[in-house]
């Protein structure tokens, strides 16, 4: 229930002082890029500019910037071609263009797990949505995540999550599973959290709260993990989301997510199911409960919310087959007493103030 979402490519190429740019022109369907860059042997002082194809400039990078061989990602820049442009005063340093990655507008080979014929989510920001919700969705985060390797293959999918603390450190959960697209063994390797990119306003507009992943404190066995943030620029943290203490019971439920790395989504005033789900042989009822909202790849780690906004669960599965070959039509979710328990047992390594 990740998506793939853009490519991850290695790149290769070496930046040299010149007024002619090193281009990177790619398909129209890009939303954005970021580059990884090494300053090889750059000794004496000089800066990269970035442009789009219209010549404005994007950002700029200097030599007090980037420690000498250590890989250093440039912002998220909104546009579908980059123009590089490096300039030194005197010797000709190396910059090495290492690899890219480019998120497109759509998430590619989508997967529904929906009630109907057409998917029941509504943008969260729509004009007749109760604010009650917009706020809620302050705390959901889409995680970018990308990472591999010429044997893995390289790879770019998105997941969703909530912050469940924000003092004394950040703390934003979603699945285990985020970790990578590859088997339990290999997710979560150290570039997977150092390249990861949360962004909590992936919401249409045009201003950037991303913030980036330190650390992740991971239990497999339940499909969780809890990544401690670090803001990329000077603001406050996001409002955090509480956790009910009683289980689900056969009630209405939604979810702030972000299927097919669509901007913020709500699948609002669907039912959790517990009773029903006994007979379907396909939900694992001592970890987990059903229900009905509709979800997409991309909608993995997102708040299961009850009618009081508090989190109830979090989404971790689509649609199976039963053994008979019969679709379950359900939606799975991990009980929020699992989260609750990592927590408390980890409470030393996560800061979070368990009471």
């Amino acid at each position: 229930m990740a998506t793939e979402f853009g490519t991850n490519t290695a790149w290769g190429e070496n930046l040299q002082p010149s007024t002619v740019p090193v281009e990177l022109p790619l398909d129209q369907d890009i939303r954005w890029i970021r580059v990884l860059l090494k300053s090889v042997d750059a000794p004496s002082d000089w800066k990269i500019t970035i442009r789009d194809a219209l010549d404005r400039p994007l950002q700029s990078i200097s030599s007090a910037q980037l420690e000498q061989n250590r890989p250093f990602w440039t912002d998220r820049l909104p546009t579908n071609a980059l123009n590089l442009f490096l300039e030194a005063p005197h010797s000709s340093p190396t910059i090495r263009l290492m690899e890219y990655v480019a998120i497109s507008r759509e998430a590619k080979r989508p997967y529904y797990s929906i009630q109907g014929e057409k998917e029941q989510w509504v943008d969260l920001f729509r004009a007749d949505m109760d604010p009650f919700y917009r706020r809620k969705g302050d705390a959901i985060g889409m995680f970018i995540g990308h990472s591999g390797s010429n044997v893995s293959g390289f790879k770019v999918w998105t997941c969703s999550g909530f912050v469940v603390a924000n003092k004394p450190k950040v703390l934003f959960v979603t699945n285990d599973h985020c970790g990578g697209p590859w088997s339990a063994a290999d997710r979560w390797t150290a570039g997977v959290c150092e390249n990861a990119t949360i962004d909590f306003s992936w919401d249409g507009d045009a201003v950037g709260r991303e913030y980036s992943c330190k650390d992740v404190l991971r239990d497999p066995a339940n499909d969780l993990a809890v990544l401690e943030l670090a803001s990329n620029r000077i603001e406050a943290p996001p409002n955090i989301l509480a956790l009910r203490e009683t289980s689900l019971q056969d009630e209405p439920v939604s979810i702030i997510h972000h299927p097919a790395s669509l901007a913020k989504q709500i699948s609002q005033n669907c039912q959790g199911v517990t009773k029903a789900a006994e007979a379907a042989g396909t939900v694992n009822l001592t970890r987990d409960f059903a229900h009905r909202c509709d979800t997409e790849g991309g909608s993995s780690g997102a708040p299961v919310l009850d009618d009081h906004g508090l989190v109830v669960g979090i989404h971790h599965l689509g649609f199976q087959k039963n053994a008979a070959g019969t679709c379950d039509m359900f939606n799975k979710a991990i009980n929020v007493s699992y989260l609750i328990g990592l927590l408390k047992s980890k409470q030393a390594l996560s800061g979070y103030d368990v009471q």
